[in-house]
């Protein structure tokens, strides 16, 4: 698994699992049972996509899914009618991107540490109340301050900080996906439920409590790293959720939908994980309008692979391919003369002798597209075979050729 599919897989499931709590779960009184499926969803979105049952991957819809979405992909090659080669390097600067972003995060994370280690010398606390790794910081001049107190002792006995730091990092590894940053704030707001519901009943009166929420003034920390008493944007949800009736007891029932959910998500792991022997081999090519001459006089016999341990490689590595297609591609004439552009998708076989068969046009432009790109695919001289088991096996490729003209 490559470091863009791991990404992308992690990110993909964040989304899926942040909108089952958005729909069915975040308006529930069952406060610290949404702490544990934030914290749960978030920890095995990153974990999930190293799964490698065996069982899950010998599902005939495990197979299926691994058909669309493990078939080893070769970046994408631009024809123009100067026969350039390619002018980005993709993947390196997928990776210059999300690195820089990344240390952004980790940046805003530091100055928060930074700050948070200032706090706890920090001698006058003029009207702040908040609470931090087990040390609550509450200025005894402030009203109410019984209240106070048990409200940042359930912060701190539920290890609520700890929540924080880590969707604070997660906020940083993801810092591209705005669920992320939406649960990173989330989380924060269901501490201050499960506080305000736990405090509100040690005061015995859920409006009095409601009271001193909204007479109370407070001066707010500004770091993100502490959960404090008073936080205006957050005010006016926790009254409402304070005078909200307790959610029905079936209504736990929503959270048994969350066992096929992650289900789905550890099929698609599995479908994705890298060096899969279980997984049963594609056996019939897509009909597409073009095949190509070699299909057609020997079709490649015995399992044919979506991902192995050891890929096949084109004799002198991937710059020597794109040497090689830049020196034998030409744009049709027909496609010049009637200003085509566009992209042509090619899916072939490397096969364990390192000839290359089957190859097919799994979306064309025509105009003589289509044909040049299999003429160059079929040209193209042996490749090192895809290891899988310590055998050489036949293993599928697809590959984008962009057509365009100066």
């Amino acid at each position: 698994m490559n470091w863009i599919t791991y990404i992308l897989q992690v990110n993909l499931y964040l989304i899926v699992t942040f909108g089952f709590y958005w729909l069915l779960l975040r308006k529930e009184t069952f406060y610290n049972a949404n702490r544990f499926y934030l914290l749960t969803a978030s920890i095995l979105s990153f974990a999930i996509p190293f799964w490698q049952s065996g069982i899950i991957q010998s599902w005939a819809i495990t197979a299926q899914v691994s058909n669309v979405v493990n078939t080893i992909p070769l970046e994408g090659f631009t024809v123009t009618n100067l026969a350039e080669s390619p002018t980005w390097d993709w993947n390196l600067l997928l990776a210059n991107i999300y690195f820089l972003g990344f240390g952004f995060g980790l940046l805003r994370f530091s100055i928060g540490l930074f700050k948070l280690q200032q706090l706890f010398s920090l001698s006058n606390l003029d009207g702040q109340a908040f609470s931090v790794f087990g040390k609550i910081f509450i200025d005894k001049k402030l009203d109410h301050y019984d209240v106070i107190k048990n409200h940042e002792e359930v912060h701190s006995q539920q290890f609520h900080s700890l929540d924080v730091f880590w969707f604070e990092l997660l906020g940083a590894l993801c810092w591209f996906n705005p669920i992320a940053h939406i649960m990173q704030k989330e989380i924060k707001l269901v501490h201050e439920y499960i506080a305000d519901e736990k405090a509100s009943e040690q005061l015995g009166s859920k409006k009095v409590y409601a009271q001193v929420l909204v007479s109370s003034h407070f001066k707010t920390n500004t770091n993100v790293l502490v959960n404090h008493f008073y936080n205006k944007s957050i005010l006016k949800t926790r009254i409402m959720m304070l005078s909200k009736e307790k959610s029905k007891k079936n209504a736990l029932l929503k959270y048994g939908f969350t066992a096929p959910l992650f289900l789905g998500m550890l099929v698609l792991a599995a479908a994705c994980v890298d060096n899969d022997a279980t997984l049963q081999p594609t056996k019939d090519l897509n009909e597409t309008g073009v095949t190509s001459s070699l299909q057609e006089k020997s079709v490649t016999k015995g399992q044919i692979f979506n991902s192995v341990e050891i890929k096949p490689e084109f004799p002198g590595g991937v710059s020597e391919m794109y040497q090689f297609i830049n020196q034998e591609i030409k744009y049709p004439e027909a496609a010049h003369r009637a200003n085509i552009s566009g992209r042509v998708f090619v899916k072939f076989v490397v096969r364990k002798d390192g000839t290359i068969g089957d190859a097919e046009i799994l979306k064309g432009i025509g105009f003589g597209c289509d044909e040049e790109v299999l003429r160059v695919i079929e040209a193209m001289p042996l490749w090192k075979p895809g290891i899988q088991n310590g055998k050489h096996v036949n293993t599928y490729f697809t590959m984008p050729i962009f057509y365009q003209l100066e």
